[in-house]
């Protein structure tokens, strides 16, 4: 961010007509300008001085209030924006979205903010949606629409370039799969006992990864037909759930409990105790190395290796609807939203979109 200059101001006087002026002349805005301090016959230079000192003091105190008009993209990013960001984003998000953002907006570095137009960053999206996947791209959308937002109500710009900005038509809709019934049953049937309590708590209980391995000893119930959600593991780093609320509790059927039941006997006893912990047992286990090296080695030769943690939670969703499971309760269940439930996660089959074709044109034609 360019350095506010500090001034003091040049004395002069200036003739108005017959009668002569103190006056002070400064910088503001880029353009010369002059302050009348009072007549050079009624004030000593002293005088003169001190209100000149006065003056400069409320332009100094201003200037350094006001935002630069010239401060580019990236000065503004580093030393307003993200700043103002990271105290509303959880660390995990920070993690993520600061990457996104510094990496992919990096070519606005140098641009003054105030001369990016809606022109350019819709070629930008345009850009970006040839190379990534759509829902990256609706991501930077939100980043871009997020900083600019800011800028405008810091008084950084007088207009929000972003307003009209769109997700191009061209940005590819990434294949969305889940796993069928039978496809469930291979898929548990050949992990070893730790990676299959992983995956009944994801399949069974729509767990996310980083509340299963977050899970200590002291959040698992005795009979461990429930598990207490107070915490989430995301790349090493303990944090806060993902929904708003502190804390939930999840049910655990029966089949899966019985089988967390066989895996709590080999877990240390402390409270404290990491329910998944790596070798060493002080520290939870990483997702990426649970799933690289317990289970997509093995899943690999059935061809379900695309089956990742994204996948079983659609699963859930998805078998949980076609098992009639009240969407409410399903969405409680994962801890997030009844619209996210049915619009994200839920996939439904062929077969029963088909059965709901026929039920309607029978409908029409019965009669």
């Amino acid at each position: 961010m360019r350095r506010k200059r500090y001034q003091e101001g040049s004395l002069q006087i200036r003739s108005h007509g017959k009668r002569k002026n103190w006056a002070v002349l400064y910088w503001e805005g880029g353009a010369r300008k002059y302050y009348t301090l009072g007549l050079h016959s009624k004030m000593s230079k002293s005088e003169a001085q001190h209100k000149q000192a006065e003056f400069m003091g409320e332009i100094n105190a201003k200037a350094a209030t006001t935002p630069d008009p010239a401060i580019t993209f990236g000065n503004y990013l580093s030393n307003v924006a993200l700043p103002f960001m990271r105290k509303k984003w959880k660390r995990s998000t920070a993690l993520t979205s600061e990457n996104r953002i510094t990496h992919h907006l990096a070519e606005f570095s140098e641009t003054r903010l105030t001369a990016i137009t809606l022109k350019a960053l819709q070629t930008f999206l345009g850009r970006k949606a040839a190379e990534l996947s759509r829902s990256m791209v609706a991501h930077l959308r939100w980043d871009l629409r997020s900083v600019f937002k800011l800028a405008l109500a810091e008084g950084y710009t007088q207009r929000d370039p972003t307003a009209a900005l769109y997700t191009p038509r061209e940005a590819e809709t990434e294949p969305t799969r889940v796993m069928t019934a039978k496809e469930v049953e291979q898929y548990i049937g050949v992990l070893e006992l730790r990676e299959s309590v992983i995956a009944h708590l994801a399949i069974f209980a729509g767990m996310r990864p980083g509340e299963i391995l977050g899970l200590q000893r002291q959040h698992v119930s005795e009979d461990c037909r429930a598990v207490t959600i107070a915490q989430r593991l995301y790349r090493g780093d303990i944090d806060t759930p993902k929904t708003r609320s502190s804390k939930r509790t999840v049910a655990i059927p029966t089949k899966t409990a019985s089988l967390m039941q066989e895996w709590m006997g080999l877990v240390a006893q402390s409270t404290e105790a990491w329910v998944f912990s790596s070798e060493n047992a002080a520290k939870p286990m990483w997702r990426d190395n649970i799933w690289c090296r317990g289970m997509k080695p093995k899943l690999k030769p059935l061809g379900l290796d695309w089956a990742n943690f994204q996948v079983l939670r659609r699963t859930h969703a998805s078998l949980g609807h076609e098992a009639g499971i009240d969407p409410k309760v399903a969405a409680d269940q994962r801890g997030h939203g009844i619209g996210v439930a049915l619009d994200v996660y839920t996939k439904t089959a062929l077969s029963k979109r088909a059965e709901a074709a026929e039920v309607l044109e029978n409908s029409v034609f019965a009669a």
